[in-house]
This record gives structure tokens, sequence and C-alpha cells, in this order.
């Protein structure tokens, strides 16, 4: 899957990790954008959108001082391992910008 956010940096395929994205900098630091940390991307940029530009610096920050970084879902259950790796999820991203989007998602009350 294309995400074009990343498109300033060259993608290419992790064999042990083909489904999800993967992209180097001009600078060598390699970096992953697991599908549900893109999820939740598109959920701030859906909902925040007039503050999505500082998101994605704060990404490109992530990258540029960090040569190894794993963009997750959920960093207790990442959907993948990698030696050497920093992991971060979404909130650790907008959340120090005081960017947030509140989960009103529950499970339905039928059925009970």
């Amino acid at each position: 899957m294309v995400y074009p956010e990343f498109c300033q940096y060259k993608s290419f395929i992790d064999p042990s990790f083909p489904l999800v994205n993967a992209y180097r900098t001009k600078d060598g630091h390699v970096f992953y954008v697991e599908p549900g940390f893109y999820l939740g991307l598109q959920g701030y940029k859906e909902r925040r959108f007039d503050r999505f530009d500082e998101i994605m610096a704060a990404i490109d920050k992530v990258v540029s001082d960090n040569e190894k970084v794993i963009f997750t879902g959920n960093f207790e259950s990442p959907f993948m391992s990698k030696e050497g790796f920093i992991y971060r999820e979404i909130q650790d991203i907008a959340d120090p910008l005081g960017i947030y989007v509140e989960d009103k998602s529950r499970g339905s009350d039928y059925g009970d």
C-alpha cells in the first residue's frame, strides 16, 4: 500500500516483513510504518487536519534523530520486532504537541 505522506523517503521491501511499509532517508536512517500506526495517523488527518503538518514534522524529527524507528499501532504488541529499533505510537507523536483525538468508540449495548 502506498502511504503518500512518506513519499519524500525511499521505500523498500523488507523480505522479513513484506506487509509493513519500510523507508530509508537520505542519511541512511531506516523506519517502518505499521498499518495500525498509519490507521491512527489517518484518524488525526481526518479530525485534526488543521495541525496535521505539525504531526508530520514531528514524525520527520523522530526519524532524523534516530537511525532505526518502528512506528507501531501498539508498542505492547507490535506487528513486527527488530533488534535495535525504537518504537513510537501515534500518541507519542501527537500528545507532546497537544494534539488530541478522543476515541469515543465503544462496544454495542445490544445483546446484554
